[in-house]
């Protein structure tokens, strides 16, 4: 092996910061960049007033279970969510507003209440963060304490632990430019809500399409 001096290697030392510094090249923590890039997003994505979404919701409280469709109409505050077969249920309407919350059934009955979480866990038995959902449905996090988040490329949220639940954002896809999600699981110990999204439509300036 060769010996250098004790001053060459000084000099080789001093060589190489030169060099670096000459680069003029700033490293960036990606994660920072990704998380910079998630609330610019984020901030688009707020300033929507109207969205909707087709797909299909499978909710599971680890002995029944069941799917169906869901279509999820939001407008300036008001929401709208037509269930068709989940949890062997039949059809059934939320209408959540600021005055409360409705629930229609197919057969014309009508269930009123002023939280809408309590309303679905009086109708099916175990509680569907509804409040929360209609955030991680866009891929977003839920106004409140967060656990765990992890970002991808682009900013996109891969995984949140949030309220006790696990949300995996499995897949998104691209709607005029927007990357939005198309598949995700949330999961808080037995309890397990599926989505498959198959269309979006929302309003960024102007109407996103599949």
């Amino acid at each position: 092996m060769t010996q250098y001096p004790v001053k060459s290697r000084f000099c080789l030392i001093f060589l190489v910061l030169t060099l670096n510094a000459c680069t003029g090249v700033s490293v960036k923590d990606s994660g920072s960049a990704n998380k910079e890039t998630y609330k610019d997003r984020a901030t688009l994505l707020n300033a929507t007033g109207e969205w909707d979404l087709v797909g299909k919701i499978s909710l599971d409280d680890g002995e029944d279970g069941g799917s169906g469709r869901l279509q999820w109409s939001v407008e300036h505050g008001h929401s709208e969510l037509d269930f068709h077969g989940a949890m062997g249920r039949g059809a059934w309407r939320l209408k959540i507003g600021q005055d409360g919350v409705l629930l229609e059934m197919a057969d014309g009955t009508v269930q009123a209440a002023d939280d809408v979480n309590d309303l679905i866990q009086d109708h099916i038995g175990w509680p569907i963060p509804l409040d929360a959902l209609q955030w991680w449905v866009r891929g977003l996090m839920a106004p409140g304490d967060i656990e765990k988040e992890t970002y991808g490329p682009e900013g996109l949220l891969t995984d949140l632990r949030q309220f006790g639940w696990d949300v995996d954002f499995k897949r998104y896809a691209s709607f005029d430019g927007v990357e939005l999600p198309i598949r995700l699981n949330a999961t808080n110990s037995n309890y397990r809500v599926k989505l498959a999204i198959s269309s979006w439509r929302m309003d960024v300036n102007h109407d996103i399409k599949d």
